[in-house]
């Protein structure tokens, strides 16, 4: 009677873990149908109760491998009920993790055999064996599952350290000594409920350690970002001023250019009409060089008439309303990582559509205590988004402009938002005046 007791609760600590595991997942992999969470809790404790019954049924019956079967066709069922995501999508993670659940049962096995001598045949006669192997494999999925989400599906591997790695697998190392240990010395049903106690414990530690080692993957991953974008905005913040430097080279020469023509105007062997407007023509032509955007930020200035002239090269329509506000207590470096970074990606859209669809519209000015920068451009509707976050749509993953205006946006106690719909993509930026 105790072991029939002892078997029972592990089944259903086991069974609970596996589901609960399987509800996250996809929770974090895709998209629920209802907003009421009680939904979830109810179909979560009648998943715990099906795999139990179900579990035991093949184990009577001598077809115990059925179970993986049975897990991964109740999880498509449970992917379409309650979840909005493709099938093919669902169906190739659902394959995912019943492969990784069989290879956690079978290196759970082999690893009790391993250290007991026994066969496959005695450990499942052996309540001690029973409540080891259920011991590692809960460790073990849950160690690959809070790793997979904390770090590979938020793309944080790269950024993880070996000492931390070596970490994880220290403590591993030092719960399955220590539930081997405990387990062997059982005696009764108390042991046995203090074991499954001892495992909750491990694994919460467990869950932990993982989850403080992905952020601090992430601070890695952020750190090293940062520096990009700083970089970045660096360089293009040089070229600024070169150009506003030449710029105001110019218009000195172009100043005394003027002057010149003054004097040939009062020549009296040029005192012909026709040298008037000779004359005449080439002023034109030197205003036409002051033209462009003018405000009192130079830096800006600058941006603005040289992206404006980009875009229009490219037959983008551009469409402005823009106050003279000096942005006094923004840096140049960031308020050239701000503009240039949403001028290059507004022109990159509008390059990928037909050319009488593209526009840029951009809004600049006061409202009450804050500058608004608002842009908004044409393009194709296609946004990919990682949990919720617009990330870059070239493939090599290096384009982090919305990253780093948000980063510049932030630094000012601003918000960024970003808005879309199937054609038009929106930025919009407010930063409360100091």
């Amino acid at each position: 009677m105790n072991d029939s007791v002892a078997r029972t609760l592990i089944q259903i600590l086991s069974s609970s873990i596996t589901s609960l595991l399987m509800f996250l997942l996809f929770y974090k992999l895709y998209k629920p149908k209802y907003h009421n969470k009680t939904v979830y809790i109810i179909t979560f404790f009648f998943s715990i109760i099906c795999i139990v019954l179900v579990n035991q049924f093949f184990i009577k019956m001598n077809i115990a491998y059925f179970n993986s079967i049975f897990l991964f066709v109740y999880a498509c069922i449970l992917n379409s009920l309650m979840f909005k995501e493709k099938t093919k999508k669902t169906f190739i993670y659902n394959a995912i993790y019943i492969v990784v659940s069989v290879f956690a049962n079978v290196s759970s096995v082999l690893l009790c055999s391993v250290i007991t001598g026994n066969d496959f045949a005695a450990i499942s006669e052996d309540i001690k064996c029973v409540l080891m192997f259920n011991n590692f494999y809960c460790m073990f999925m849950v160690i690959v599952w809070v790793i997979f989400i904390s770090v590979i599906i938020k793309g944080h591997l790269e950024a993880i350290k070996f000492r931390q790695l070596l970490l994880i697998g220290l403590f591993v190392l030092f719960a399955l000594f220590v539930e081997y240990n405990f387990t062997i010395r059982i005696d009764n049903i108390s042991d046995v409920i203090t074991d499954l106690f001892i495992l909750i414990g491990f694994l919460i530690v467990s869950i932990y350690i993982v989850y403080v080692t992905g952020e601090i993957a992430r601070a890695y991953k952020d750190k090293y970002e940062y520096e990009l974008m700083r970089n970045q905005s660096q360089l293009q913040l040089e070229h600024y001023i070169e150009m506003n430097n030449r710029y105001e080279k110019s218009r000195v020469v172009m100043h005394d250019i003027k002057k010149h023509l003054e004097v040939l105007r009062s020549l009296k062997n040029l005192d012909s009409e026709q040298a008037k407007e000779y004359s005449d023509v080439i002023e034109k032509e030197v205003d036409v060089l002051f033209e462009g955007f003018q405000c009192s930020n130079k830096i800006l200035s600058v941006i603005m008439s040289q992206k404006i002239s980009e875009a229009e090269n490219l037959s983008i329509k551009v469409e402005t309303k823009i106050e003279d506000i000096l942005f006094e207590f923004v840096n140049d470096l960031d308020l050239t990582a701000i503009f240039a970074n949403l001028w290059d990606n507004a022109i990159e859209a509008c390059q990928k559509i037909k050319v009488e669809d593209r526009f840029i519209r951009i809004l600049i000015g006061r409202v009450n205590d804050f500058y608004v920068i608002y842009f908004e451009n044409s393009f194709n509707g296609y946004v990919k988004k990682r949990f919720d976050n617009i990330i870059s749509t070239k493939e090599s993953h290096k384009g982090v402009g919305l990253s780093i205006i948000k980063a510049s946006a932030e630094k000012y106690s601003g918000t960024f938002n970003v808005l879309n719909d199937d054609t038009v993509f929106k930025v919009e930026i407010l930063l409360p005046i100091e």
